[in-house]
Parts: structure tokens; C-alpha cells; sequence
């Protein structure tokens, strides 16, 4: 799960995207996706992580758990291969392609908290925020938001169970294609924080393209 690969058939299925979007460094978007369509998120600029979520379209109450996802798979790193599962332990989404081989489902998310604690920011921007701001119209509240599946964070793991906050391995046009395994509402923070390393200490783009599945 650790090294750059990609995968022919992800290639071979969805040359074309039915929907293209860009994130603005710092910006927020929500959307749906389709079981069996194919979401492909792209670091545009280099070292820029995705804070990401989902829930179940048809019961908001399901939604992501990085806990089942880590006990499921066996692994606390995620990459081609892996499933993310819901609260429920269902699959919400199979890794289809993933040219990093470096992702985090250990450091959360920033919010209002942590940029107090460490940083003695009170109302800079903040992924949770985001994230709540984009779910708030489906009735999912700020206390609702689960932990974070943090696309291209380097977050290593040492020997002796510490953790720190690296610069990610992604370069521009790196990306990861997640295959939607039932229908889902997707929320993603391009993640503002510019206090530590997590971005490379700034906050650049990050492209969105949704495919059909192969068997559109």
C-alpha cells in the first residue's frame, strides 16, 4: 500500500469525466456520488491534503469511521486495494489507483481547538469548519462530523508508536480514484492550515473528476 502505482483497468474504464471541478486553496465543496461511479481527487499543485468525508445518501446517520476503516483493513495506511468502510462496517469506497502511496487516517482534522492549542489562532479558517458548513444544508451538524480520511497527509508512524506532521510525498498530478460503493454525499476540505508542514506551509488546488464506472 506504501508505493506509487497505478492501475490499467481504473485507466481503461473512465478516459472520460462525466464532472470536473477545481478547489480553490482553502475552499470547500459537497456533492453526491454515484454507487460505481469513480471519484478521482488530484493534488494539482504538489503537497496539498484533501480532508474527506462521506455519509450514506439514503441514512446521513451512516457515514465514514476511520476506526473500522484501520480495524477492517488491517492497516492504519490506506492505498490501491483498500476499502473505507462506514460506522455500520459496510464498504463506502474501494481504492481503485493511488500514485502517492502515502495518505493519513490518524491526524484528524484541524479546527477552532486545535489552532487555539497550538497556534493561539481563534477563528482562522479550520477543515471542520468547512466541513460542517458544507453538510449543515443535509441537517449534519458541526459536532456530526466524523473524523477524516486525509487525502495525501504524511503522517509516519515511528517504531515507538510516536507521530508527527510531514511534508506529503504527492507531487503535481498525483492522485488517488476512489470507486463509490453505494451512494454517497462527499464532503471535502482542501485544508487551510499554512502553521505547519501538512501543505508545505501553503495552501494550493485540488482537482475533482467523477467517472463512470466500467459498467456504465
Amino acid at each position: 500500500m506504501n508505493s506509487r502505482s497505478d492501475s490499467p483497468r481504473a485507466e481503461d474504464a473512465r478516459r472520460q469525466p462525466i464532472w470536473e471541478h477545481v478547489i480553490e486553496p482553502k475552499g470547500r465543496i459537497g456533492f453526491e456520488l454515484a454507487k460505481g461511479q469513480v471519484l478521482r481527487i488530484v493534488d494539482l499543485d504538489g503537497q496539498q491534503v484533501a480532508d474527506f468525508i462521506c455519509f450514506n445518501k439514503h441514512d446521513l446517520g451512516e457515514k465514514i469511521s476511520i476506526h473500522t476503516t484501520i480495524m477492517l483493513n488491517g492497516n492504519i495506511h490506506v492505498g490501491t486495494g483498500s476499502t473505507v468502510f462506514s460506522d455500520d462496517a459496510r464498504p463506502m469506497l474501494k481504492v481503485l489507483a493511488d500514485t502517492v502511496g502515502r495518505h493519513d487516517l490518524l491526524a484528524g482534522t484541524c479546527c477552532r481547538g486545535l489552532n487555539r492549542l497550538r497556534y493561539g489562532v481563534e477563528d482562522g479558517p479550520n477543515c471542520r469548519a468547512s466541513l460542517a458548513a458544507v453538510m449543515e444544508p443535509h441537517g449534519v451538524s458541526y459536532r456530526e462530523i466524523p473524523y477524516t480520511f486525509n487525502v495525501f497527509m504524511n503522517v509516519p508512524v515511528q517504531a515507538d508508536g510516536a507521530i508527527g506532521v510531514e511534508a506529503p510525498l504527492s507531487r503535481a498530478g498525483d492522485h488517488i480514484d476512489l470507486e463509490a460503493q453505494m451512494d454517497l454525499v462527499v464532503a471535502i476540505s482542501n485544508c487551510p492550515q499554512e502553521r505547519n508542514i501538512c501543505n508545505g506551509f501553503e495552501a494550493t488546488r485540488l482537482g475533482l473528476s467523477i467517472f463512470e464506472g466500467a459498467g456504465a
